[in-house]
């Protein structure tokens, strides 16, 4: 399944932009409905979730994209390698799931909401068949695009059907458990027409060792994000926990766009240097920080100017304590980018597991302790904190690393523009803010005129960054 790099970053960019676009449509909706202590509480109980899952899938996300993009050319070897990786998610799912049961019932913060926490045990059940990582690595971006805009669809139109008041919060969190069960099963049926299952393949520790050292990586990464907020609401409650997580929101958004691009890049650069070309794997590294500098430098410094009216907007009243720990996070964009330029592009593909691995340890140490200081103290803008010291420590790690060995010289230059080309951006930011009284038309005209005007002084580069990459 060969295509090039323009078609597969068009499908997950489709996806990527698609994505927050629904998110945009339902948060306002859901987060006026249920308020900002059941916005908390299905935080809290989400993200604890997301932890466990990480336990369940390890390193198979990483893991399974590579290994199938290295064999995805024979169909034995395939066949081979799809159970191996199937069968070890399988066990690591099924320890998680009886440990996640247990906790539940003996920790009360756990147990007084555990029909919520069992709902989501299923998401973690099913998070096991989704194989989203075999899809990745054939590269089959369409398929993939495809099934989840539909999904995503059908999610959009339920929530504005079946959500009407704050008592429907256990009945919004099944909805969404249910685009994880729903695609998990497309998938299934889908993927029969690739690859076959081969039972006695099921047991093998083939990749075990990969998948542990992947996996803990996820898992240290996880200290200064999903533990974040799991940390945030045993530490005070509810309603901190809904201003973190909707200052994260726009965030998670705008790193989503960076995330799509390298994703796309991850089976392709591991083609490269399985065939060691070089120059070309070094052109694409360069090109992707291009990437990151010239759009991610805007969206920081303007997202965080308009902080103000993009809460009120997202969420509505209520949630003023959410402006600033979004300023506080909105720089980590630019240090997560590069870091996952790094990460995604240069490191895995070298297969440097062990780099990630000691990279990951050092920021959960740093995110472990920063919360214990800060976190009791200053609630939500703690976890703020704790969010970009961490990613700006990993990210300095990883950049000195391929410095001092001599992987990858990054050119810093290509920072210095877009940081004088995004002042005018400021300055229209800034004049909207103060003369237009309605949050609604003062966003709307910023982002506007800003794109355009960023747009108009950054032609080449974008020309230049579309036309080279393919």
């Amino acid at each position: 399944m060969k295509t090039s790099l323009q078609k597969n970053f068009f499908y997950k960019g489709l996806l990527t932009l698609a994505t927050p676009l629904m998110g945009m449509i339902t948060f306002p909706y859901i987060s006026r409905i249920l308020g900002v202590e059941a916005m908390g509480l299905l935080g809290f109980v989400d993200n604890t979730i997301s932890y466990f899952l990480l336990f369940a899938m390890m390193g198979i996300g990483t893991l399974g994209v590579r290994a199938i993009a290295a064999v995805k050319d024979s169909q034995d070897q395939l066949n081979k390698t799809f159970s191996n990786i199937l069968g070890l998610n399988f066990l690591f799912t099924a320890v998680t799931i009886g440990i996640f049961i247990l906790l539940v019932t003996v920790i009360p913060k756990f147990n007084v909401n555990k029909e919520l926490f069992y709902i989501g045990a299923s998401r973690i059940l099913f998070s096991s068949l989704l194989i989203e990582w075999f899809f990745n690595g054939l590269e089959d971006f369409k398929y993939i695009t495809i099934r989840s805009l539909w999904v995503k669809f059908i999610y959009v139109i339920s929530v504005f059907v079946f959500i009407r008041n704050t008592g429907d919060y256990k009945l919004y969190f099944i909805i969404t458990t249910l685009t994880v069960v729903i695609n998990a099963v497309i998938n299934l049926i889908y993927s029969r027409r690739f690859v076959r299952i081969i039972p006695k393949e099921l047991i093998s520790g083939r990749f075990l060792k990969e998948n542990i050292t992947l996996g803990i990586y996820g898992l240290m990464t996880s200290m200064y994000l999903t533990f974040n907020v799991m940390y945030l609401g045993l530490a005070s409650n509810s309603i901190q926990v809904g201003y973190y997580t909707s200052a994260f929101k726009l965030y998670h958004i705008i790193l989503s766009i960076f995330s799509a691009y390298t994703s796309v890049m991850l089976p392709r650069m591991s083609a490269l240097q399985a065939k060691d070309d070089q120059a070309k794997f070094r052109n694409y590294v360069y090109q992707s920080t291009a990437f990151v500098a010239l759009f991610s430098i805007p969206l920081i410094v303007c997202s965080s100017i308009m902080s103000p009216e993009i809460i009120y907007i997202l969420c509505g009243n209520g949630y003023e304590g959410a402006i600033t720990p979004m300023r506080i996070i909105m720089p980590a964009v630019l240090f997560v980018a590069i870091a996952q330029v790094i990460a995604v592009q240069v490191l895995m593909p070298l297969k440097k597991d062990k780099v990630l691995l000691c990279a990951s340890i050092s920021g959960a140490i740093i995110s472990l302790m920063i919360n214990i200081i800060f976190v009791p103290r200053l609630q939500s803008i703690g976890s703020a904190i704790v969010l970009i010291l961490s990613e700006f420590f990993v990210t300095l790690i990883y950049v000195i690393y391929i410095e001092t060995k001599g992987i990858i010289k990054l050119n810093y230059k290509i920072f210095i523009w877009p940081v004088l080309k995004t002042l005018p951006c400021v300055a229209v930011c800034l004049s909207c803010q103060k003369m237009v009284s309605s949050p609604y038309l003062s966003l709307t005209l910023a982002i506007i005129i800003s794109v355009v005007l960023y747009a108009l002084l950054n032609i080449y580069e974008i020309k230049r960054l579309i036309y080279k990459n393919n």
